[in-house]
């Protein structure tokens, strides 16, 4: 699986992942305004449903996070490997890069 596809898929899971940690959170708030409502037992069992829910949510998130530091660290591992099996082309690029921002800056100074 090519860096590309690793990142995107990584992003597509971390979206997927906040869009159920939404979920979950408006869950809780629902919870929470129906604890409101109630007393007693019924109060109790709302707040064990809320910490629960508020449990599960920091528990995804913190795998989304996992997940993330993976794909960034998979993507740090493949650069490290192309420069040392590419340097000439990574010096290239490097060049390359630095001669467009170089052109860019000058563009934007000489206009003042």
């Amino acid at each position: 699986m090519s860096i590309q596809a690793k990142l995107e898929n990584g992003a597509r899971n971390t979206d997927s992942t906040v869009v159920e940690l939404n979920r979950i959170v408006t869950q809780a708030e629902e919870l929470l305004k129906t604890l409101g409502e109630e007393g007693g037992a019924a109060a109790e069992a709302v707040r064990q449903r809320v910490l629960r829910t508020v449990n599960q949510a920091k528990v995804r998130l913190a795998d989304a996070s996992t997940r993330v530091r993976g794909a960034a660290t998979d993507a740090a591992r493949a650069t490290d490997t192309y420069v040392h099996d590419n340097p000439w082309k990574a010096i290239a690029y490097g060049a390359a890069a630095g001669a467009a921002v170089a052109l860019i800056a000058s563009m934007l100074t000489s206009k003042d």
